[in-house]
């Protein structure tokens, strides 16, 4: 028979069960790693070379176990769906000797004992001096050891309505990972709770598991009131396994109050007003909305509600302070009020005091535009400052409109006629650049819109009128007979529209119809054809309309001799 495996585990189990009558003894040795591919699943980190007893029976058969347990050992039940096997403690042939039925519940599914179902790491308790710990599933692997044990003790035996305790409950032989349950009995509700709740769970860890209550605070007036928390396993309703004692009480504090006062009843937009909140009786978390005529736009944070914590000043009182900004805007507005209204629960929860009526000052920005120059020559630049008072903070759009000529996106560099900048404190500039080409333009003449919002938003300034200087050169007019130039050309990155007119630069008019011409493209450094391309297949056009072919060099080495050894055609 092969080691099992996922295919054949059923089988492999059924054929070790049928080996029980080969044997004086039911149990049998292996190492743990002969055994996993048996089961569908195993508990993490075990070591698979340490030795496993594997337990041979036949459904409802009675098995000793008794040096096993003694020795805290590990063992493994090939048990099927539907079988039992009695675990018997003790010697044989004592009237005392213990016997406990375990039940395989689908494979993998879990162990049944008594009315529970155990799963992978739960802990099984068999009677009061033993346990059994699932290490694996599909069939049964088992750890046996001491009974496990348990204890619970609170960080308070008395707190106030809003107050909170901690249950920490410490346990030796319960495997980490177990779910343990609470149940809280005494003169107490679930309302008398904060998650409103007198039972639940929660895992034991490394030996050690927590309960936290908060105790609401409500506006009952009511009795001390007084409760106990109940520790069982398998359900909330299990066998209780241990009790914190002496009992938790929740002091009543009686209804809670609020009052709220403000730093101002007026306040003009850029500015703030401050909000102060008491208690007596209130604990935790409080919320706000916004009352009367302001919208969210009105506030810097461009929200109506919000919460804040409260801090305590005493046993029952607490205090809380908040700041609500007003946002500065290019509106002409008039009367705009809001008041606060402090909630308890959530921002629409029950409104629990409001503050007095505030009235919003209206302040109208004032924006100015400083030019550097209201002359640039191309290639040139100009910077606009923007400055003022009562600005808004934040993202500002610019566009330039033409004023005189023919202004367009190539007259720029980069070729945009619009774009974003920064204003913070009242300030903030931007720069424009003037592109250089060679057409003869005469005189143009720009102005730029500093627009809020976007590029088509409200204008809020306009500058002063920009003249541009026309600077570009004619072919040739740097001639000395024996050089010509310069002339400046753009790396067009294969972009139409950044491309420069090789054609008109070369003067190639004064050739005939049907010539044939040479080109040299330098690509050494970071010149490559891909550069210049937009201008080099604007000169093809141009050529094959005339009939005017083309022998192209190019040369990555910078040798301007060699690649002109070439036959023209």
């Amino acid at each position: 028979m092969p080691f099992p495996n996922s295919t054949n585990r059923n089988s492999f189990k059924s054929f070790l069960r049928a080996q029980r009558k080969k044997f004086t003894s039911g149990i049998q040795t292996c190492l743990l790693g002969e055994m996993t591919g048996a089961m569908v699943s195993v508990a993490s980190g075990i070591n698979t070379n340490q030795v496993l007893n594997v337990i041979l029976f036949t459904s409802g058969e009675q098995v000793g176990v008794d040096t096993i347990f003694s020795n805290n050992e590990l063992f493994y039940v090939p048990a099927m769906e539907g079988d039992f096997i009695n675990l018997g403690i003790g010697t044989d042939g004592d009237p005392n000797r213990s016997s406990y039925e375990l039940e395989f519940i689908g494979d993998g599914v879990g162990v049944k004992y008594g009315d529970r179902t155990y799963g992978l790491n739960d802990t099984i308790s068999l009677g009061t001096d033993s346990s059994l710990t699932v290490l694996g599933l599909g069939g049964g692997l088992f750890q046996s050891g001491n009974a496990p044990t348990y204890s619970i003790v609170g960080s308070a035996t008395t707190i106030q309505e809003g107050g909170t305790v901690d249950f920490t409950v410490n346990t030796t032989n319960v495997g980490s990972g177990t779910t343990l349950y609470y149940n809280i009995v005494g003169n107490v509700s679930s309302t008398d709770f904060a998650d409103n709740l007198l039972v639940g769970s929660f895992e034991v860890h490394s030996g050690i598991g927590t309960i936290t209550k908060i105790a609401a605070n409500d506006i009952d007036n009511e009795i001390t009131e007084g409760f106990i928390v109940n520790i069982s396993t398998g359900s909330t309703t299990g066998g209780i396994v241990t009790s914190s004692t002496p009992a938790t009480h929740i002091v009543n504090l009686g209804p809670p109050s609020y009052t709220i006062s403000e730093s101002a009843t007026s306040v003009n937009e850029g500015s703030s007003v401050s909000f102060t909140v008491n208690t007596v009786n209130a604990t935790g978390t409080l919320y706000y909305s916004t009352g009367g005529t302001a919208s969210a736009a009105d506030f810097s944070n461009n929200s109506l509600s919000g919460s804040f914590s409260l801090v305590s000043t005493g046993s029952t009182t607490g205090i809380a302070t908040f700041v609500r900004s007003i946002a500065t805007d290019f509106d002409t507005e008039s009367g705009e009020v809001f008041n606060i209204v402090i909630r308890t629960g959530s921002v629409s929860g029950t409104a629990v005091t409001t503050s007095s009526n505030i009235t919003i000052g209206d302040t109208v920005p004032s924006v100015t535009i400083t030019e550097s120059a209201t002359s640039v020559d191309e290639g040139g630049s100009v910077t606009f400052t923007i400055s003022g008072s009562n600005i808004p903070n934040g993202t500002y759009y610019y566009t330039i409109y033409e004023e005189e000529g023919t202004i367009a996106s190539t007259d720029f560099n980069p070729a945009n006629l619009d774009g974003s900048f920064t204003v913070n404190n009242n300030s903030g500039s931007l720069t424009i650049t003037l592109a250089e080409d060679l057409a003869t333009e005469g005189t143009d003449k720009f102005r730029i819109q500093i627009r809020r919002d976007s590029i088509s938003g409200n204008i809020i300034a306009t500058s002063n009128t920009i003249t541009v200087g026309d600077t570009s050169q004619g072919v040739g007019s740097n001639s000395s007979g024996k050089t010509f130039g310069p002339v400046q050309v753009n790396r067009d990155d294969s972009n139409p529209g950044y491309e420069s007119d090789w054609y008109a630069i070369a003067n190639l008019d004064q050739i005939p119809d049907g010539s044939s011409i040479a080109l040299f493209i330098d690509t050494s450094g970071s010149m490559t054809m891909a550069t210049v391309q937009a201008s080099y297949d604007k000169l093809l056009a141009k050529l094959n309309a005339r009939g005017i072919t083309i022998t192209t060099v190019t040369n990555s080495n910078e040798d301007w001799i060699t690649p002109f050894l070439v036959d023209l055609p």
